[in-house]
């Protein structure tokens, strides 16, 4: 029988793990428990037959963490397997406690035999390995085995079979050996690599957060028992070769996939702080079809550049532009390509015009195409805008300009969109360019001259979009700084925050429509950006010191 400890400062999480599940029938003695770190610590001093440990993170006098810093000092002792428990808000210190040696976690919201028996089983398996009387492999071997691998997945993914008919037969013959070939699938996992932080400060070339992604999906699709091999493509593109022999039907096989993805999405959110997201293949049967469903999960995962992070795309999210027909397709991206040149062209003409509203609802018609490139690959999205940095770019020449002599983050334009990752973020960037180059052209306001380019092209934007769903967030992205920052400078500069700056220009709009006849109060509520007319009458007391019912009245005398 396996020995286990289990180390928890709740008396009732011992008890129930205690009897949660058939220990014995799994080949598991519950020996001991430990009320915390420092009890634990003196029972691994003390003897040397635990095999394993279910291990809860935050604990008084000793935390787990703790306790795994301190295995080193039990010199000649066995280390036992360890499986922590922890609560989601714990995902930096069970980040750490990967990077420790534990070898995976338990959600405790999520403890119950559904989830704990996988979990078990897997270091079950890993205890099983630490015995084996057969000599580990030296580790430069072991390097060579995984890295012959990755090529042999790199390979299946490259060499078309259309083509490459005999390459591809020596490919597949390993993978085959691996994973058979009934009910297979491949998967596309994209890591937006903006969501650890500015882009100045990513972290996704750590190799410890790298190992621990990889660790976090192998140990999801582990638990959901689907054979699998990882594919590191790059820093922030894995490929999962899945195949789902044990399972008939189609439907049972995507709910399974569909819970695994979910799982991976929650785990790296909340454990990384990384947004992800995932392409899915079709089903298909047949060593020959790897490279098919890989460049169709592909295709799919590029959709998170229209819909965003965090989400899971099916060959059915990508149906519609199927039935248009290929010819119909490359007729309209043709036409649309074509239009938007076009209209590129105009925004940078209008950019000579003093008068901003010109090129902002020029602008509004761009965004308003771009929600057209639906299904489009980024790259192409991507070098259908160039021919507009081209245009602002032969603006900037002919006034004497330089783009050096923008924002830092707008030198480098053609590198900087290639770099974006989502449609919403692309049009921000693009609508900062333009704005910060009619600054350039036409000068500031002279109240705006001692506003850094930050606070001046955000407080422009408010000029002309306060009637609109605007944010502080969402103006924070658009300038490029966090949402701390902006609010705090903008204070500074300004004189007011930038709710309240954003208030009194709805507030003076709508004193303004009152002065006209025939506006409800109901419309110029609406129409200066308050959807809700009651929220609008309190922000217009608070302002004004008199609702909007007597302020009309009082024009009126």
């Amino acid at each position: 029988m396996l020995k286990m400890m289990i180390v928890d400062d709740e008396p009732l999480v011992r008890l129930a793990l205690q009897h949660m599940i058939d220990w014995p029938s799994m080949g598991i003695s519950v020996e001991v428990e430990a009320a915390d770190g420092a009890e634990a610590l003196d029972i691994l001093e003390q003897r040397d037959d635990i095999d394993l440990m279910l291990l809860d993170i935050e604990m008084p006098r000793l935390s787990g963490i703790e306790l795994l810093r301190a295995f080193p000092a039990i010199v000649e002792k066995r280390r036992p397997v360890t499986i922590m428990l922890s609560a989601y808000s714990d995902y930096s210190y069970v980040r750490e406690a990967f990077l420790l040696g534990a070898i995976d976690f338990i959600v405790k919201s999520d403890m119950d035999e559904e989830h704990l028996v996988p979990v078990i089983l897997k270091a079950i398996s890993e205890l099983r390995k630490q015995d084996s009387p057969s000599t580990p492999l030296p580790s430069s071997e072991v390097e060579d085995d995984v890295d012959a691998k990755s090529e042999i997945l790199r390979q299946l993914i490259t060499f078309d079979p259309n083509q490459q008919e005999d390459a591809v037969a020596v490919v597949t013959t390993d993978i085959h050996e691996w994973l058979g070939e009934a009910n297979q699938l491949v998967a596309v996992m994209t890591i937006s690599q903006g969501s650890l932080g500015s882009r100045q400060e990513r972290s996704l070339h750590d190799a410890k957060t790298q190992r621990f992604i990889t660790q976090s999906v192998q140990t999801v699709l582990d638990a959901m028992s689907i054979r699998h091999f990882i594919y590191r493509k790059s820093q922030t593109e894995y490929v999962l070769f899945c195949t789902l022999a044990q399972y008939r039907s189609e439907s049972v096989i995507r709910e399974k996939v569909q819970s695994a993805f979910a799982m991976m999405q929650t785990r790296l959110i909340q454990y990384v702080n990384v947004s992800i997201a995932i392409g899915v293949s079709e089903l298909a049967s047949g060593t020959k079809h790897w490279y098919r469903l890989h460049q169709q999960a592909a295709h799919l995962v590029a959709m998170s550049f229209f819909a965003g992070w965090n989400k899971v795309f099916y060959p059915e999210s990508c149906m519609d532009q199927g039935r248009q027909g290929a010819s119909a397709v490359q007729d309209h991206v043709r036409k649309l390509q074509m239009t938007l040149k076009a209209t590129g062209a105009s925004i940078a003409q209008l950019l000579e015009q003093e008068n901003a509203e010109l090129w902002n609802r020029e602008f509004e018609q761009m965004q308003l195409l771009l929600g057209q490139t639906w299904g489009w690959r980024p790259q192409d999205v991507q070098a259908a805008l160039e021919d507009l940095l081209w245009e602002l770019g032969g603006l900037l020449y002919r006034k004497g300009i330089r783009w050096d002599d923008l924002e830092q983050e707008l030198q480098h334009p053609f590198e900087y969109l290639k770099s974006l990752e989502t449609l919403e973020e692309t049009k921000n960037w693009l609508n900062r360019i333009c704005s910060n180059l009619h600054g350039q052209l036409h000068g500031m306001a002279k109240a705006d001259v001692s506003y850094s380019s930050v606070v001046a092209t955000a407080k422009q934007f408010l000029d002309l979009h306060y009637m609109e769903d605007v944010n502080l967030a969402l103006i924070s992205e658009m300038v490029g700084v966090s949402e701390s920052y902006l609010s705090k400078q903008f204070t500074k500069e300004v004189g007011s925050n930038f709710i309240q700056y954003l208030t009194n220009l709805r507030i003076e709009e709508s004193k303004r429509l009152m002065k006209k006849k025939g506006f409800k109060i109901t419309d110029i509520a609406e129409s200066v950006g308050y959807l809700n007319v009651e929220h609008f009458s309190r922000m217009f007391k608070k302002t004004t010191g008199c609702s909007p019912k007597l302020y009309r009245e009082s024009l009126l005398k």
